[in-house]
């Protein structure tokens, strides 16, 4: 019999990448559910609810805490309460274990306390890299733009599609799963390989998983990824 899984913020980065995984599936049912639709409606037919809705915008988040509070605690403990004995499976990020100090990473951590773990599943996931991803570090680097992190900044880089992966893979386990690269590459490295002009300002923003996939790729697979987007912008 077939398991219907419901896919909040089927529209986003993660979310859409998540719902060309699934259905590869026959095995899979997938409900697509973006700000539009009824949420209540649909979470109610699936057994399955992927919650990849939250913001990644961590610069709006720091500087708008109470407003990204709102907009993902509040809506997580709402989410949490439609999804009463449904599978929870929570979209989070490497920032709820290595950026508490900031609102961006505490209010991320606590969704994450709001999921029972022994029966549901947390993926924190670090830097990806994608062909619709049009803000963070990596593509101010590709467009020469200002980097408002320090060079030395290590980023295990792996591409949205192979996180989508390893999501759908693993959507039978339990607890918390980091999903990333097995190594790490600096932004300086990054800068100086694909020819950028960008300038770093800010403190050091090294994010490196607490674990790995066996099958987890090489961060330095971005730079291919980068030069590919230099040459398609150029043409």
């Amino acid at each position: 019999m077939k398991k219907t899984i419901a896919v909040i913020g089927a529209n986003g980065f993660v979310g859409r990448a998540i719902c060309k995984e699934i259905i590869k599936y026959e095995k899979f049912e997938l409900l697509k559910i973006t700000r539009l639709d009824d949420m209540a409606k649909l979470i109610d037919k699936s057994d399955i609810v992927i919650h990849s809705a939250n913001s990644s915008k961590r610069y709006y988040a720091n500087n708008n805490p109470k407003e990204d509070f709102f907009d993902t605690v509040e809506k997580m403990f709402q989410i949490k309460n439609m999804a009463a004995n449904k599978k929870m499976v929570l979209i989070s990020t490497a920032s709820a274990r290595v950026q508490l100090n900031t609102p961006y990473g505490r209010n991320r951590r606590a969704c994450e306390l709001m999921i029972d773990q022994s029966k549901n599943l947390i993926f924190r996931l670090g830097p990806m890299f994608g062909s619709e991803n049009y803000k963070g570090p990596l593509y101010d680097i590709i467009k020469n733009n200002r980097v408002y992190v320090d060079e030395k900044t290590k980023y295990a880089y792996v591409s949205v599609e192979y996180n989508a992966k390893k999501i759908v893979e693993l959507l039978n386990r339990t607890g918390i799963i980091e999903l990333g690269a097995k190594n790490a590459i600096e932004l300086g490295y990054l800068k100086e390989k694909i020819g950028s002009t960008s300038i770093f300002e800010g403190h050091n923003d090294t994010q490196i998983l607490s674990t790995t996939q066996k099958d987890a790729p090489d961060s330095f697979d971005v730079i291919t990824f980068a030069k590919k987007e230099i040459l398609d912008n150029i043409k």
